[in-house]
């Protein structure tokens, strides 16, 4: 004879301060782990996106990064020697971008302009959005050859002032070259979608560069880039070379320090939810150990009444849980989910978007719930095994 769900429901409703505690403190703990797991899932999504092995990252040698490196015009059209290059179905054109990399500093949104940050700028040609195949404008169009116009990044759009369409953003060597967003693009979320865009002459014309950043290379389907990477890195090239993937890989490492340290505020604050909701479930069952005397004396079995207490336990974690992936969505939205973390190596800030994933939120759930069962395991048993006698006689 298994006890009735409605028995739970009423004690809990009994029991309403005791309830709401330990709501409260599952709550808590969840909510905060879900962001930190948010966290640490988003800069990992925007980092997986730039790995594109087809493409090919040209930079100077010994340079550590696109804001480092200086390539020549001289020496970029040496890159006219590689073979295995992919070419424009329509024009024949070789898909090798020549690009310039710069900063500009703008405030922040979300504290409202008190703090700033290096924005990357990029300079490219129209060759360039068929290279980066996954930047695609989402609002506006792209920016003139023969104005001073430039695309933003929708992350970048979200996270710095003055990068709406309209806007005009000062640029240039003395930031002053006022160049009007006509344009935002998406980039899957990936690094570029943190950057601003413009006409490579322009933007070469504002910085007085007379020398290119970088150049990017799209490989043919089915060519290995090790076999292009090596005859730009060869005698006859003598460039740096490598994947885009690799180049982000290295750029990353700072970055996944703070995903470490992230990583491990989740680790400690998934043992804090573990002790708590198993300490708060235990001290829950073990203070019931007349009541459970009393349903053993009417006649339920000591099975039924484990059961029951694990019922009640998956619903208290279960309700407590549902509060805290609440209360995450909830600070989300009211503090903002756009976040920006500064890159050791390129100078520049990598902005992402914070969102609580249908995934995310059903694995703590999970978690909760199992780790409140767990708690209550023990003292349930504990107590379902006492002699009804001794178990009647304690205070």
């Amino acid at each position: 004879m298994a006890l009735p769900v409605m028995y739970n429901y009423r004690h809990l409703l009994a029991h309403k301060t005791t309830s709401i505690l330990t709501m409260l403190v599952i709550a808590a703990v969840v909510g905060l782990s879900c962001w930190l797991l948010s966290f640490s899932n988003a800069l990992e999504s925007s980092l997986a996106v730039a790995a594109d092995e087809t493409k090919i990252l040209v930079l100077k040698q010994g340079a550590t990064s696109e804001s480092n490196s200086s390539i020549t015009i001289e020496d970029f059209h040496r890159l006219d020697q590689l073979t295995g290059v992919a070419r424009d179905p329509d024009t024949g054109q070789a898909l090798i971008s020549p690009e310039m990399m710069v900063q500009v500093f703008l405030p922040r949104v979300r504290d409202g302009g008190k703090t700033n940050s290096n924005v990357a700028v990029r300079g490219v040609t129209e060759v360039a959005f068929d290279v980066h195949t996954n930047v695609r404008v989402v609002e506006g169009r792209r920016f003139s050859v023969a104005s001073p116009e430039v695309i933003v990044g929708v992350q970048a759009s979200k996270q710095f002032a003055g990068l709406m369409i309209g806007d005009t953003v000062a640029l240039g060597s003395g930031n002053d070259r006022a160049f009007t967003v006509v344009g935002h693009f998406s980039a899957d979320s990936g690094p570029m979608e943190s950057e601003i865009w413009g006409y490579l002459p322009a933007l070469m014309n504002a910085s007085t560069r007379e020398s290119y950043s970088s150049a990017y290379v799209r490989v043919k389907e089915g060519v290995d880039p090790a076999e292009a990477i090596e005859r730009i890195t060869g005698p006859s090239i003598e460039l740096k070379a490598e994947t885009e993937a690799d180049y982000w890989r290295f750029q990353s490492l700072g970055i996944r320090g703070y995903l470490f340290v992230a990583s491990l505020l989740a680790a400690v604050m998934g043992l804090a939810a573990v002790l708590s909701i198993a300490n708060t479930m235990y001290a829950t069952v073990a203070g019931r150990t007349q009541e459970v005397a009393m349903l053993r004396t009417i006649g339920y079995p000591r099975r039924a009444i484990l059961a029951s207490f694990l019922v009640e336990s998956a619903i208290l974690s279960l309700a407590g849980g549902l509060l805290g992936c609440i209360g995450c969505i909830l600070w989300l939205a009211t503090v903002g989910n756009t976040k920006d973390m500064f890159g050791f190596f390129t100078f520049t800030t990598l902005a992402f978007e914070i969102s609580l994933t249908p995934k995310a939120a059903a694995i703590a759930l999970v978690s909760v719930t199992l780790v409140g069962m767990g708690g209550s395991l023990f003292p349930a048993w504990r107590a379902a095994r006492t002699p009804v006698v001794s178990a009647l006689r304690e205070p």
